[in-house]
């Protein structure tokens, strides 16, 4: 019985260790990482290779100071990017949280970030809520960000086409606008993934997008199943054509994002940029 007693003691207190120990992380260490994740696309379009770097769900705000921001910004510009984009969900709860934030800081510093050949920003649902209707547009725009909403941006020069998408769960967007007809390489940013769905084009496309976190905190078997609306069975990583089930010449990637809502905590979900480099076939 003494045994079996200073197992179960041992038992309870390895757990509580461990459960210590993985909650320290999670709230401690992992929000304060950021890697890079680095991807080729190759296309039998004829493209000039070029260098894509998406963020998206910074999530600025009462579970992500926006003090974060100088890293972000110093790692996008050491990539050298020819484009880059933002997914959406630039702040958590704008209402909650507008008397905090620095705002000023935050323009200042996402004016810093470079892109040869233009930088980028569709909306995703929390740029609609909690008030951040009315200033997303202006704040991206003070930033040298132009906001692609349903429309596209022809660069002649790379011999590729950006797509920007409206919000899905916030916005709409007219159904005919996912099918497109161009004979260019397609870059397409939306923030939620269930839309590479309804994308339909004859050409080769890449799409990315964010909005899941990659569940946030992963427990297995569970976070799949509690991914929010707009995720569709996406939760993160790179998709083929086939894993997203369209006929469509389509990839995808759902990267993690940046930083965190409903809770301050990251688990097996790094906070990440993407760095994208679109090559002609070989």
């Amino acid at each position: 019985m003494f045994r079996f007693i200073k197992r179960m003691v041992l038992f309870i207190l390895s757990f509580t260790i461990l459960l210590l120990g993985v909650t320290g992380y999670a709230y401690f260490i992992e929000p304060d990482l950021l890697r890079v994740k680095c991807l080729s696309i190759r296309t039998e379009k004829e493209v000039r290779p070029c260098k894509i770097v998406f963020f998206t769900d910074t999530h600025f705000g009462k579970y992500y100071s926006e003090t974060h921001v100088e890293t972000i910004v110093k790692k996008i510009n050491e990539r050298d990017a020819d484009f880059v984009i933002f997914g959406g969900d630039l702040l958590d709860n704008y209402a909650r949280d507008r008397n905090s934030l620095d705002m000023e800081y935050l323009e200042d510093k996402f004016s810093e970030m470079q892109a040869a050949a233009g930088k980028y920003a569709v909306w995703g649902n929390h740029d609609y809520g909690g008030g951040a209707v009315r200033i997303y547009e202006d704040f991206m725009s003070s930033c040298g960000f132009e906001l692609l909403n349903d429309e596209s941006r022809l660069s002649e020069a790379y011999g590729i086409t950006i797509w920007g998408y409206d919000d899905y769960l916030m916005g709409w967007t007219d159904p005919s606008l996912y099918t497109i007809e161009s004979d260019c390489f397609q870059i397409i940013a939306s923030h939620e993934p269930v839309i590479s769905k309804f994308i339909e084009s004859g050409s080769d496309s890449f799409l990315l997008s964010g909005h899941t976190h990659g569940g946030q905190v992963t427990i297995p078997f569970v976070t799949s199943k509690l991914l929010p609306e707009g995720s569709g069975t996406f939760q993160k990583g790179f998709y083929s054509a086939q894993k997203i089930e369209t006929s469509a010449p389509l990839q995808m990637y759902v990267s993690d994002g940046i930083g965190m809502t409903r809770y301050p905590f990251r688990f097996l979900n790094i906070p990440e940029i993407v760095e994208v480099n679109i090559l002609p076939a070989k």
